[in-house]
């Protein structure tokens, strides 16, 4: 990654401006300006090379200038564009060629500094869309990431390897929300040239309860190469059909020449990852890959691995706090230090496995749960899971359960009490009265904003859903 994109300047751009106006009359295949995305802006639009870009963006610099000073615009014109030398220009402004010399150096370092505003406004307006594109948080709060995030962007915001990075845990762990955080931090540092956001998730429940078995990557490679032209390259016409092989080339275009980062989510199978690894490893460099996994795959040296660690007692503490008061769990809210004690040395600091918990408080006593997880603690965690569903399931009606069962057929990010009326074919009322319980316990989660509301589940429970419930009937 260019470093004069990540650390602007206005003494760094300065330089790269009088560089780029003495190479006006030069040409050339390269700018120094060509980091600047003004000028990729501009070779988008008019589908100029870089250096007939560089110039188009010192053009509007210069007409800019022109309205603060018309004498050190002329100069730039006269001296850079026409070609004339410093005689010439101080006998068409009737200076001595010191004078226009020092007039020179005031109106480059004016210019840079028009120029240097321009940029950062684009940035900021890219930043937005980006950060819109990325939609609602797939949490309320974070607890615990902080260090975690400035880790990963002080790796990834570099020109060198590692090009994949994969964040990997167990099930519940905050692999999804760690990216997610990693994204808007990226976004608001300016660090890359733009962002992309692939999910890999499965859509296998039928209301009836049948089920089918995946044994192919749920995420194909086709389907990744699709998602990010149309994320990245939104301008670009794609072929209909869409055809890997023509589209494939001008996404490595688009990624190899300006570094982009990408977070492809919920790979979740050793065979989806080593699917789609040779595809990663022709988009990366510069760009980067953030992957999300349950798998690991530490056989592959080009893949750094991040394990997602569990919360510490204390964080996991402040989320059960924040949790109660969330979900009107007075009791749990008003609980002394002690008894949240209990629970993180009970369950552990698995951030979904602590929401469940205070889900579950809302119909259960605190000894009886804490009972009933020290017997299931010893065994795996997604039979604790298992355990915590199965309670959390027994307690719903039978309205609650037809609606939780449809969540699964809610794509991603979610959508709101209408769209679940018409996939669980439930009355508008009835859904309504179902999501406020199942938000409450933690089994469905709220997104939106006051205006409109947007309900999702998270990936353990479309997994419970899927692999549990059948069996239970």
């Amino acid at each position: 990654m260019d470093i004069s994109e990540n650390n602007l300047s206005s003494d760094a751009l300065r330089d790269d401006v009088a560089a780029a106006l003495s190479q006006w009359s030069k040409g050339g295949a390269a700018s120094p300006l060509g980091y600047l995305r003004l000028v990729h802006k501009a070779r988008q639009e008019t589908g100029a090379g870089e250096v007939r870009a560089a110039n188009q963006v010192l053009l509007m610099g210069v007409d800019a200038l022109e309205r603060e000073s018309a004498e050190q615009a002329k100069l730039l014109r006269w001296r850079y564009l026409d070609g004339l030398t410093m005689l010439h220009v101080a006998n068409r402004l009737n200076r001595s060629e010191p004078a226009c010399y020092r007039l020179q150096r005031q109106a480059i370092e004016r210019l840079a500094e028009i120029l240097l505003a321009s940029e950062q406004q684009l940035r900021d307006t890219q930043a937005a869309l980006a950060v819109e594109k990325l939609g609602v948080p797939p949490y309320e709060s974070l607890f615990g990431v902080d260090s975690f995030v400035d880790r990963l962007l002080d790796m990834l915001a570099v020109a060198e390897a590692p090009w994949l990075v994969l964040l990997e845990g167990i099930g519940g762990i905050g692999k999804t929300s760690l990216a997610d955080a990693l994204l808007r931090r990226a976004i608001g540092a300016g660090a890359f040239a733009g962002f992309g956001w692939v999910t890999a998730r499965r859509q296998i429940l039928r209301l009836s309860g049948a089920m089918k078995t995946v044994a192919t990557p749920t995420l194909t490679t086709d389907e990744l190469i699709e998602c990010l032209a149309k994320q990245l390259m939104p301008d670009t016409p794609l072929p209909l059909p869409f055809r890997v092989d023509t589209t494939l080339p001008l996404l490595r275009g688009r990624l190899n020449a300006r570094p982009h980062l990408i977070v492809v989510d919920n790979l979740e199978t050793v065979i989806d990852l080593e699917t789609l690894l040779p595809t990663l490893r022709l988009l990366a460099k510069p760009s980067k890959f953030v992957l999300t996994s349950r798998s690991s795959l530490q056989d592959e040296a080009s893949i750094y691995h991040f394990p997602v660690p569990e919360l510490s007692q204390h964080h996991a503490m402040q989320l059960l706090r924040h949790e109660a008061r969330s979900r009107n769990a007075h009791l749990l809210a008003a609980a002394s230090d002690e008894d949240l004690c209990s629970i993180t040395a009970t369950v552990g600091g698995n951030p979904l496995a602590l929401r469940l918990v205070v889900g579950q408080t809302l119909i259960h006593d605190l000894p009886a749960i804490l009972d009933s997880l020290r017997a299931a603690r010893g065994q795996a965690i997604q039979q604790l899971y298992s355990y915590i569903y199965r309670q959390a399931w027994e307690g719903l009606n039978e309205t609650a359960q037809r609606a939780l069962l449809a969540m699964p057929l809610m794509p991603p990010p979610g959508r709101d009490a209408a769209f679940l009326s018409r996939v669980s074919g439930l009355a508008l009322s009835d859904v309504q009265n179902a999501l406020s319980m199942l938000v409450n316990l933690n089994l469905v989660d709220r997104g939106g904003d006051l205006q409109s509301s947007c309900y999702s589940i998270h990936p353990l429970t479309r997994t419970f859903l899927l692999e549990q419930v059948a069996k239970w009937h």
